[in-house]
């Protein structure tokens, strides 16, 4: 037995030394190079050609210039990551700070005339509901993400105001075309027209690990895996204006989520499908500006940790779909106000241990037919304008609420029957009280004083949330950014809770 342990043993070190690491450097390299450290690589597609099993890539930073690859045409190619690792040593992909740009400049003879100085161009972009959205005919006026000359150009609404402004871009759902307005007195050829015509990470191979990535104005997703792979890691990865979503899981793929970020995209900050289960540990969706914020699916199972989901717009910040299963721990998730409810259920199972809920028409909207369950523990919800919740008839056995602190709303909608917060709300509620302070602290979020309630097994916890400092920064940092073709800059930020 020790002769055969001493030989695994080395064996798995000679594996290990065997692991190669391949360097890119869009500035230093070529693609020609063999990717070694004196001679780097330049794309990180050629890179990923040249990994075997558990090898390491190390991406250089971008000194000014984003990753970017050729305009391929109407449908955009992702980085796919086929080759993977072993639970002892992944493969890993280091982009140490590396931005990049789904960004491609079209040639000129992609274009074809469409009416006095107006070219049109195939545009179908990977935006899952919106493109499908038949209300709007039009790109997201709130997504920048056509440029011309390294400016981003104005996006209308419709295509009389495309023609009656020069320089601008109108997108044509119905058509799945683009169209833009030339610049009085500049041909075609003599400008630089970029758009969204290429995608972030697909991961395709067990134990993967790809840390310290931005991906800006993805065609489709920021950082996905596809298929059945297991043993997958993002480590502070931050996508931002991206046309799809910033994370998503597909398949029956295994995936962690830590200390990312999804700003500013088209769909949801993370929308998970299929058999998938992904877990996101400190993560931070804002401003996304399409579908719900976090949104699950299918047969799919998900764990939201410490994570923060707040401004993203314009339907609800939780989308329960089908049968999924999405459980939220230690969250601060913050609505809109107005009508717009805090979450949609549909059948399968949402639930919520010491979150703070905050901020919306109501907590939850789901249809009468819903089948699903409700179970929230050790949460602060309030602000959530006529009712706390609406629960329809026949779902009161399926709905868990215990040892939670309630204000700022009038009480519970059961069966259609408004009830005031001196009421019984039933056997659905144990332990929880109202509270008829105020909040204060980050983004009015936090109790002047902790709080700790009895849950019904009689155990006393802490009520609401409470973030790690690293997701506060993070939410500092990216709730004022800007995406170009020059990549990504921070503005000034102004004083906020």
């Amino acid at each position: 037995m020790k002769t055969i342990a001493a030989l695994s043993f080395a064996l798995l070190a000679a594996a290990e030394l065997s692991a190669a690491t391949i360097y890119v450097d869009n500035v230093k390299g070529n693609d020609a190079n063999d990717g070694s450290k004196e001679r780097p690589v330049a794309s990180i597609e050629k890179g990923l050609t040249l990994l075997k099993r558990s090898d390491r890539l190390e991406v250089a930073p971008n000194n000014g210039k984003p990753y970017r690859r050729p305009y391929p045409g109407v449908n955009g190619k992702s980085l796919d990551v086929k080759v993977g690792g072993t639970p002892e040593q992944p493969l890993v992909l280091n982009g140490n700070g590396a931005v990049i740009s789904g960004l491609s400049a079209v040639p000129a003879d992609r274009w074809e005339k469409a009416g006095d100085g107006v070219y049109a161009l195939p545009f179908w972009p990977m935006s899952n509901l919106y493109k499908h959205y038949h209300k709007q005919d039009y790109w997201l006026p709130a997504s920048r993400i056509f440029f011309v000359d390294g400016e981003p150009a104005v996006n209308c609404l419709s295509r009389a105001e495309m023609e009656k402004t020069p320089g601008s871009f109108w997108w044509s759902r119905k058509e799945r075309k683009l169209f833009f307005k030339l610049p009085a007195g500049k041909p075609l050829e003599a400008l630089t027209v970029e758009l969204p015509a290429n995608a972030g990470f697909y991961v395709l191979a067990d134990h993967v690990r790809i840390e310290n990535f931005t991906v800006i104005l993805s065609w489709n997703d920021g950082f996905d895996a596809a298929s059945d792979p297991r043993g997958v890691l993002y480590r502070n990865c931050v996508a931002i204006d991206n046309c799809g979503q910033g994370f998503s899981c597909h398949g029956s793929s295994i995936v962690l989520y830590e200390d990312c970020v999804a700003v500013r995209c088209a769909s949801s900050g993370s929308c998970d499908v299929h058999w998938s289960n992904s877990s996101y540990a400190r993560c931070v969706f804002l401003n996304n500006i399409f579908e719900g914020a976090v949104a699950a699916n299918d047969n799919s199972a998900h764990t939201y940790s410490s994570c923060l989901v707040v401004h993203n717009e314009p339907f609800e910040q939780i989308w329960q779909n089908n049968y999924s299963r999405m459980f939220f721990d230690n969250c601060v998730i913050i609505g809109n106000g107005g009508t717009i409810p805090l979450m949609f259920l549909r059948h399968g199972s949402a639930s919520f241990r010491q979150c703070t809920l905050l901020n919306a028409g109501i907590l939850n909207r789901g249809e009468a037919d819903n089948r699903g369950t409700l179970a929230i523990e050790h949460s602060l919800i309030g602000n959530m304008g006529t009712a706390l919740m609406d629960i329809p008839a026949g779902m009161e056995k399926r709905v868990m609420l215990s040892g939670n602190l309630y204000f700022g709303s009038k009480g519970f909608r059961v069966a259609g029957k408004l009830l005031s917060p001196g009421e019984n709300p039933g056997r659905f509620d144990v332990n929880s009280r109202w509270y008829d302070g105020k909040l204060s602290g980050r983004l009015e979020s936090e109790l002047p004083q902790p709080v700790r309630q009895k849950n019904a097994s009689g155990e006393m916890r802490r009520v609401g949330a409470a973030l790690p400092e690293s997701v506060w920064k993070n939410y500092e940092k990216y709730r004022k950014v800007k995406t170009s073709p020059a990549g990504v800059t921070f503005l000034p930020q102004q004083k906020n809770n």
